[in-house]
């Protein structure tokens, strides 16, 4: 399991990392705080991640091509 943080100013920003993460084989969640959401989910990304610093959880080891992905439309935090 692997996690990063992140923070989505802008919406299209989380319907590009939805969409990155629909891809997936693998389970991944969004967290803030004690509520996390499916990071499939457009709606449950949207409603908690707007303008706040999240962490994403991957349901795996083998996920630093999407992290790649990622990176790519959004700065990910240390």
């Amino acid at each position: 399991m692997k996690h990063i943080f992140v923070t989505f100013d802008q919406a299209e920003q989380i319907f590009s990392f939805v969409k990155i993460m629909s891809k997936c084989d693998f389970d991944a969640d969004v967290k803030l705080g004690s509520r996390i959401v499916d990071a499939k989910s457009i709606v449950g990304v949207l409603s908690l991640a707007k303008s706040r610093t999240v962490e994403v959880i991957f349901h795996t080891d083998n996920c630093d091509n999407i992290i790649d992905q990622i990176a790519a439309i959004v700065p990910i935090a240390a």
